[in-house]
This record gives structure tokens, sequence and C-alpha cells, in this order.
């Protein structure tokens, strides 16, 4: 009885391995991806944020991005935060300026990522900030 037990145990034990080895897999890639979208909102200043929504959601989206402005700075101020599997959110405060007039502004960015398991990434899927 005490050997079935611990066959028992070390099976769910292997069992609950995989799924945790998966789940890490899924992390480390949000991880990954949060940090080229940061990298990319710094140095491109938001024109190239675009790039990280699925193909399906950039068409709807055609609004031109401000080539006068800098950001100054991104700070995650909450997450991110994982929703079930296939779904992530994160905010992040952005302060940027106007070149031309060195007004320092801020927008709040609130993400939802979704992973699509067939290519193996996270998609933006909420709106691109807009500098206004």
């Amino acid at each position: 009885m005490l050997k079935r037990l611990l066959i028992l145990l070390f099976l769910l034990s292997m069992l609950s391995a995989c799924q945790t080895l998966g789940e890490r897999q899924r992390a480390q890639s949000l991880q990954d991806i949060l940090r080229r979208y940061e990298a990319t909102m710094r140095w491109s200043s938001g024109q190239q944020a675009s790039k990280f929504k699925s193909t399906e959601h950039v068409e709807m989206e055609v609004k031109p991005a401000r080539k006068d402005i800098k950001v100054t700075h991104y700070e995650v101020v909450q997450g991110p935060s994982m929703l079930g599997d296939m779904r992530a959110v994160q905010i992040a405060v952005i302060q940027y300026v106007f070149q031309d007039s060195q007004i320092v502004k801020e927008i709040t960015d609130q993400q939802e990522w979704l992973y699509d398991e067939e290519s193996e990434m996270w998609y933006l899927n909420s709106p691109v900030p807009v500098f206004n």
C-alpha cells in the first residue's frame, strides 16, 4: 500500500513538473517580449510599437505616430500579471517630451498581452499609446 502511494506521488510530481516547465517557458517568453516592447518604446518613441500586435490587429489601428517626441522615462507600475495561461496585463507610465516645445507629458499605457500557442508568441492586444 505504501509502495503504491509513493509511486502515485512520484507520478503526480512528474506531471506537475512538466506543467510548470511549460508555464515557466511562457512566463520567460512574456518577460522577453515586455523588455523588447519597453526598449522599442524608449528608443523609437512609440513609432515601432505596432510591430508587437498580431497581423490581424495591426491593420485595424492606423494612426500615424508623431515624430517630434522623445520618450524620457518608462516605468512599469503594475504587473505583469497573468490572467489565466494565455493572457497577461501590465501597466506602465511613459513620460515624453515634445522636442520643439520641451514640455514634459505623461501617459499611462495599459497593456493586454495574449499568447498564441501556434506561433508560441505573445502579442499586444491593447491599443498602442497615443502621444498627444
